[in-house]
């Protein structure tokens, strides 16, 4: 009885080192596999200009919000920042190969977690074991922000900005009014210019086209531009000789100035003459066009009657019907008769049997009258048959 009353303590004392000793390994086992001590991961590298404040090793690796590994370690390399990431293996297959990531964090001040981002042209392939990925976008700090606007503000010098922006508060005081008038009509303008937007962009893209069309064309212009500048260096280098030129020319000018200035109102009232007979000319160049064609080719024809061949003229004698005999007053010329310029029958062509139009003026108290039908003349046919009667 004794003996287990001593043995008591000493149990008593095993079992709560055993106790502490299963709580302290149960504890540490659970802490072990939070930090994913125990846990099957594949190395995969991951590169990115930098690594940004608050990354740390540990940090998440997310795939649509969902942890599929941790940060191993964090290292520099040529410039860049390379980060070691542990994925999970029963995880790889589910990443795309073609996978890139961002480095952001959820707060301003929070911490950084790698979030890996399928890209929208569709995952394809699967993750593998020393696949490298790139980062496309690392979030800027706050602090990065406030460093940039301290240095911005350094270089602005503050008491020339506290200046200006007391200028600016001078300008602007009282103005309230104006400053919401002028508002008011810009909206009003804009509001007016918004319906013809879709005109201004065509407009803006044929400019565009033409701006094309202008540096297609650029090479030429630049040799254009070469050429002339070749040109003016020549005219440089030979303006001694054009300055003799000059002088030549306005002596020349003095002597023909000198010999036509002592006739030259009987040349300007010679040229004024000619007025009248220059507008007839060009009133009746038609009908003056037509005869001097139709005269070459009469010209073509006439020319084997007139011995252009055999040297005989050729002449076809026959009796023709006579015309009316003379009479007055219808006979008479028609004084003042005006028409415009024809080119008809005979005048255009000497070969035709088309007689040529005719014109009945209204200046004459009975209008000429054509004869359509034949008559027979005593006095014609006697002069025909007898010849001319004797005079006196």
């Amino acid at each position: 009885m004794a003996r287990r009353q001593e043995r008591s303590p000493l149990v008593r004392k095993t079992a709560a080192v055993i106790m502490v000793g299963g709580l302290v390994a149960v504890v540490v086992g659970a802490g072990a596999q939070f930090l994913g001590w125990f846990a099957d991961t594949q190395s995969v590298t991951l590169n990115t200009p930098r690594a940004g404040l608050v990354m740390s090793p540990d940090a998440k690796v997310k795939l649509r919000g969902v942890q599929v590994g941790r940060v191993a370690t964090i290292r520099q390399a040529d410039g860049h920042a390379v980060l070691d990431l542990d994925i999970d293996s029963d995880k790889m297959s589910q990443i795309p190969a073609n996978v890139t990531a961002d480095i952001k964090s959820n707060t301003v001040f929070g911490a950084k977690a790698v979030n890996l981002v399928i890209p929208e042209t569709g995952p394809q392939g699967h993750l593998y074991a020393g696949q490298v990925i790139a980062a496309d976008r690392v979030v800027v700090e706050l602090n990065t922000v406030f460093q940039q606007l301290v240095n911005v503000l350094a270089d602005l010098q503050p008491d020339k900005l506290n200046a200006v922006m007391g200028a600016v508060d001078t300008a602007l005081s009282g103005q309230g009014k104006q400053i919401g008038a002028s508002l008011d009509q810009l909206s009003g303008l804009l509001a007016k210019t918004n319906p013809h937007l879709p005109e201004l962009n065509e407009a803006i893209e044929q400019a565009a086209g033409a701006t094309n069309v202008y540096a297609d064309a650029m090479p030429d212009l630049m040799r254009t531009i070469d050429n002339a500048t070749f040109l003016g260096n020549t005219l440089l280098d030979n303006s001694a000789n054009l300055d003799a030129l000059l002088i030549n020319a306005t002596g020349m000018a003095n002597t023909i100035n000198g010999v036509l200035s002592p006739p030259k109102q009987t040349l300007i009232n010679t040229l004024s003459n000619l007025n009248p007979v220059a507008r007839l000319l060009g009133y009746q160049s038609p009908g003056l066009t037509c005869f001097l064609t139709a005269s070459a080719q009469a010209a073509d024809l006439a020319k084997p009657m007139l011995g252009g061949k055999n040297n005989n003229l050729l002449l076809y004698a026959g009796l023709q019907p006579g015309t009316d005999p003379y009479t007055y007053p219808q006979s008479l010329p028609i004084v003042g008769a005006d028409g415009p310029p024809t080119c008809d029958g005979a005048l255009s062509d000497p070969t035709t049997d088309v007689n040529s139009g005719f014109y009945v003026t209204d200046n004459a108290p009975v209008p000429y009258q054509p004869r359509t039908t034949a008559k027979a003349s005593r006095e014609k046919l006697f002069q025909v048959l007898f010849g001319e009667p004797a005079r006196g």
